[in-house]
C-alpha cells in the first residue's frame, strides 16, 4: 500500500469522510518523501524589486554572452534569439516584475550591440520586424510565467490545507503503481504501522504482513471490484503490528487509469479506526445489558408489586410499602449508574439505603469493614435486603427508640474450597425486646430470596433478646 503522491480532498466528519476522494493530480514520476518536501519544491515565493531588477541585469548580460559565443553559427540571423528564455526563466523564477525588466533590458542591450557592431542594420527592417517577434513573444512567456506561479501558488495552499487535515485526522496515504508492481507509503502511514521506513512495505505481497489473515481475502475482493469497475474501493481490517498487537484500519482507495484506459495506479488514504470499533463493541454490550437488566428489573418490581399485595392489609399500606422498595432499588440503580453498572461500592449501597433512616452519619449506626465492589446483580439483591432489615430495624428494631444502635460490619474471607466470600454481620442492640416471629413476613422471605436464590449465599437470622442478629455471606 502506496504513497503521498496523490491529493486528497479531507472533510473532517468521521473517520470514512476523512479520507473520502482521492485526486491523483500532479504525479512527476519522482518519489518525494513527504507532502511537505513536494510543498517545498513548488513554492515560487515573490522577490524584492532590487533582486528583481538585479535578476533581470544578470539574465540580460547572460544572454548576450552566449549570443556572442554561439555568433559564428547564427551569424546575423535572429540578434534576439538568447533573450527568449532569459525572459521566460526570469519571469518563473523572479515574478512579472523581472520579465517586464529583462524584455526591456534585452531589447536596449541588442540595440547597443547592434549599433556597435552595425550587424544587422541596427535600424533595418530585419531589425524591427526581429524586435517585434521578440517583444511579442517575451510577452507571451511573461504571461504563460504568471499563469505557472499563480498555479504553483494554489497547488501550495492545497497541500499545505492538505498537510494540516491528514496531521489533524491521523491519515497515512499510499500508493501502489501497478506496471513496477511498486508500494510506497508516506511516513504517516509507517508510523501509523509503528514501522520504520526501513520496514515499509515495497510490494503487494509484503503489506499481506501487517493483515490479519482472516481479512486479507475481502480486501482482495475489494481491490478487485475497484478494479473491474474503476471506482473506489472501501474496506476495514485488522492491522497486525510488530509487536503483535492489533488494531482496526479503516483504507479508502482509487484506481487511476492510463491513457489507454488500463489500469495504472492505485491511490488512497488509511485511518485507524481501533477506538470506534471498540466504541461500538461498548455500545452493543452496553444495550445487550441493559435490555438483560431492564427484563430483570422489570422481574423484581413484578415479584414486589404481587407480594406487598399479600402482605398489605389495604391499599394504603401496599402504596407506602411498595413505594419503599421500588425507592430502594432505585437507589442501587442510581450508584450503578455513577459506575457505569460496572459494579458499586458496599458502603455506598449501604449509605444510599440508611439515607431514610438517618444515615450513617447521625451516631446511631457504625459501620465498619474493608472496601468491597460488587457486581451489579449481587448489588441489586444486597440493596433489597439491606432495605428490608433496615425497615424492620426502624418498625420494630434497634432504630425504632432513641437509644438504640445497630452495628453493621463486613469482611473478605476464603471458604474451605478457597473461594472468597463476602460476610456480612447485622447487629441491633438497645431496641425492645426481640421475639422469633411465628410466621415469617414478605421482608423476611425477600431478604432470604435475595440472598440465597439469587445470590446464592448464606442466610442466617438470629431473633435474640437483646436484638437482632443477621449473618449473612454471598460469594464474590
Amino acid at each position: 500500500m502506496p504513497s503521498p503522491n496523490a491529493l486528497i480532498r479531507v472533510s473532517l466528519h468521521g473517520p470514512e469522510a476523512a479520507v473520502e476522494t482521492l485526486f491523483h493530480r500532479c504525479y512527476s514520476g519522482a518519489k518525494p518523501k513527504g507532502l511537505r518536501l513536494l510543498t517545498r519544491f513548488t513554492t515560487l515565493n515573490p522577490v524584492p524589486r532590487e533582486v528583481a531588477v538585479l535578476s533581470a541585469f544578470a539574465a540580460v548580460l547572460l544572454a548576450m554572452l552566449v549570443r556572442y559565443v554561439l555568433d559564428p553559427l547564427l551569424g546575423d540571423e535572429l540578434p534576439f534569439i538568447t533573450l527568449y528564455p532569459a525572459v521566460l526563466v526570469t519571469a518563473i523564477l523572479a515574478g512579472g516584475e523581472a520579465g517586464v525588466a529583462t524584455l526591456v533590458l534585452g531589447s536596449l542591450a541588442t540595440f547597443a550591440c547592434l549599433t556597435i557592431t552595425q550587424r544587422p542594420a541596427p535600424f533595418g527592417p530585419q531589425t524591427f520586424t526581429g524586435l517585434a517577434i521578440y517583444l511579442f513573444g517575451g510577452g507571451l512567456s511573461i504571461a504563460a510565467a504568471a499563469s505557472l506561479r499563480a498555479a504553483a501558488a494554489r497547488l501550495e495552499v492545497a497541500q499545505e490545507r492538505l498537510v494540516a487535515a491528514l496531521e489533524a485526522s491521523g491519515a497515512g496515504t499510499w500508493r501502489w503503481d501497478f506496471r513496477a508492481n511498486e508500494v510506497d507509503w508516506d511516513m504517516a502511514l509507517v508510523r501509523l504501522f509503528n514501522l520504520d521506513a526501513a520496514s515499509a512495505p515495497r510490494k503487494r505481497g509484503d503489506f499481506r504482513r501487517y493483515v490479519h489473515p482472516d481479512d486479507q481475502e475481502q480486501i482482495n475482493r475489494a481491490m478487485e471490484e475497484a478494479m473491474e469497475s474503476g471506482g473506489t474501493a472501501d474496506y476495514e481490517f485488522r492491522a497486525v503490528l510488530p509487536d503483535g498487537s492489533q488494531r482496526w484500519m479503516y483504507t479508502r482507495s482509487r484506481l487511476l487509469r492510463d491513457a489507454r484506459g488500463g489500469p495504472s495506479l492505485m491511490v488512497g488514504a488509511c485511518l485507524d479506526i481501533t477506538e470506534r470499533k471498540r466504541a461500538q463493541e461498548r455500545q452493543a454490550l452496553l444495550v445487550q445489558e441493559l435490555n438483560h437488566r431492564v427484563k430483570n428489573t422489570l422481574s423484581v418490581v413484578q415479584s414486589l408489586a404481587l407480594h406487598t399485595r399479600r402482605g398489605s392489609r389495604d391499599l394504603d399500606t401496599f402504596q407506602e410499602a411498595f413505594e419503599s422498595r421500588l425507592m430502594a432499588l432505585s437507589a442501587t440503580h442510581n450508584i450503578l449508574t455513577q459506575e457505569l453498572w460496572e459494579s458499586a461500592s458496599l458502603k455506598d449501597i449501604l449509605d444510599a439505603e440508611m439515607i431514610p433512616y438517618g444515615g450513617l452519619d447521625n451516631g446511631r449506626v457504625n459501620v465498619s469493614g474493608e472496601p468491597v465492589r460488587l457486581k451489579p446483580q449481587q448489588a441489586l439483591g444486597f440493596g433489597l435486603a439491606l432495605h428490608e432489615l433496615a425497615t424492620n430495624a426502624a418498625k420494630y428494631g434497634a432504630l425504632s427508640v432513641p437509644h438504640g444502635r445497630l452495628d453493621i460490619s463486613w469482611r473478605a474471607e476464603a471458604d474451605a474450597s478457597g473461594q472468597t466470600r463476602l460476610a456480612v454481620d447485622w447487629v441491633e442492640q438497645g431496641g425492645p425486646a426481640v421475639e422469633e416471629p411465628k410466621r415469617l413476613g414478605f421482608g423476611s422471605r425477600l431478604i432470604e430470596r435475595s440472598i440465597k436464590h439469587e445470590l446464592g449465599g448464606l442466610l442466617e437470622m438470629q431473633f435474640l433478646p437483646e436484638g437482632l442478629r443477621c449473618s449473612l455471606s454471598l460469594p464474590l
